[in-house]
């Protein structure tokens, strides 16, 4: 196929996408690509562990039909099991205990100084269980604390010499955990369910910080704030 003759492909690629988006305005290059995947009904597309051929949950006169919303939600849960799992066995020739320690250096190295709470939060890590891995690191002598001249109720942390060192121990264990991650994915769907990833990445994390939000329907996207999640 020449340039030319890909780009036709494209064109029409790109027509059926924007005929399928109600706002002409909402068009994403992240949308066009999920479109041009495969498409599969709700029974191929769930976990291989549970069957294909169940029906919904049905309980006091009230059905919870399957939808795609709870397809995705199950396989980014266990998703984050195997990593969790893998991840142990990436760490275990090393001094750095768990992925949230690698996480916590990772970010400290990539800053000069950072504020304690920043750090924490950058890593989407419960305020009492990141100081307390804080902690640990600063026990290690992985990390240093000082006050923060800007702000006397703070405290800046830095990775030392010695958190250097571990963290580059476990680079090359941590870089064949994400291949192994990415499993038998080939190029382009890598590319594809990263940009995925960092859009679902960017709506979840202001989530996340939002201290606005209290109830489950709050986190819900506007796209989806009209729907009934309850069952019918």
């Amino acid at each position: 196929m020449t340039s030319v003759q890909l780009l036709k492909v494209l064109l029409e690629k790109l027509e059926t996408y924007e005929a399928s988006v109600p706002d002409k305005e909402a068009l994403t290059l992240e949308g066009m690509v999920a479109s041009m995947g495969v498409k599969s009904g709700l029974p191929e597309l769930r976990n291989s562990f549970i069957s294909a051929d169940r029906g919904p949950f049905i309980e006091e006169g009230k059905t919870y039909p399957d939808n795609i919303e709870r397809v995705i939600a199950q396989h980014f849960l266990f998703l984050y099991r195997y990593i969790k799992f893998y991840a142990k066995t990436a760490l275990a020739d090393t001094t750095i205990n768990t992925i949230e320690e690698f996480g916590i250096l990772a970010t400290a190295m990539q800053q000069h100084t950072i504020p304690k709470t920043e750090l924490i939060r950058k890593n989407v890590i419960e305020k009492s269980s990141g100081i307390e891995i804080v902690k640990r690191l600063i026990k290690a002598g992985y990390l240093m604390q000082s006050d923060n001249p800007d702000d006397h109720r703070s405290q800046l942390m830095a990775i030392t010499p010695k958190g250097r060192e571990a963290l580059f121990s476990a680079f090359q264990k941590m870089d064949l955990l994400g291949i192994i991650a990415a499993g038998n994915l080939d190029d382009p769907e890598k590319y594809q369910l990263a940009m995925l990833l960092k859009k679902l990445d960017q709506f979840h994390f202001d989530n996340y910080n939002n201290k606005q939000l209290h109830t489950l329907e709050d986190y819900m996207p506007d796209c989806n704030k009209d729907q009934n999640p309850k069952g019918n």
